[in-house]
């Protein structure tokens, strides 16, 4: 495991051109956007950028498309970004505090919601690589639906997000399916 300054310290380009100075929070909160803004704009949906993060959730998918019993979809997202290595052979193991728990497992929310954690390489310069064929976002997300899940006594659980369940076009387009029958996630 790289260290602190290993991983964020003061970094330059080859050509000697210094990195900003955003901390690494922020970094992965604008990664994660990007990564997310990426995938719903090849799905051909929307995101709705949240200003204020008081009912533990960073985004809002919206989907116009004629669904069975809706005509559109809408979809809260909780987003979480990590360099650390909490990815197993069943998925992903997340720790939420209760609050962050209980607010995604609330079956009495209006919009249905769902925890994505994108997994980044160690290094920053590494999440993301220009090439004249494209562009390459480094590494995968993945997804769960805590809704209607049981209420916990701890200050915090370990969720797993399983591994077949990838944030990309195709698993989002089915999420908003789902959704828009009046299903959940």
């Amino acid at each position: 495991m790289l260290s602190t300054s290993e991983q964020w310290g003061e970094l330059y380009t080859p050509k000697g051109a210094p990195y900003g100075s955003m901390h690494q929070t922020q970094c992965k909160e604008q990664f994660s956007l990007a990564f997310t803004h990426a995938i719903t704009a090849a799905a051909r949906c929307k995101v709705s950028d949240l200003r204020v993060d008081d009912e533990c959730v960073d985004f809002t998918v919206r989907q116009v498309a004629n669904h069975r019993r809706h005509s559109s979809s809408v979809l809260d997202v909780q987003m979480k970004c990590t360099e650390q290595d909490v990815l197993k052979d069943d998925g992903v193991h997340w720790q939420l505090d209760r609050d962050h728990y209980d607010a995604l497992r609330d079956p009495r929310a209006y919009n249905r919601k769902i925890l994505v954690v994108l997994l980044v390489p160690h290094l920053l310069q590494s999440w993301l690589e220009m090439r004249e064929d494209g562009m390459l976002l480094r590494k995968a997300a993945y997804w769960v639906c805590l809704e209607g899940a049981e209420p916990i006594k701890t200050q915090s659980k370990t969720v797993i997000l399983p591994r077949v369940n990838v944030f990309n076009v195709e698993q989002l387009l089915e999420i908003l399916q789902r959704v828009g029958d009046g299903g959940r996630p």
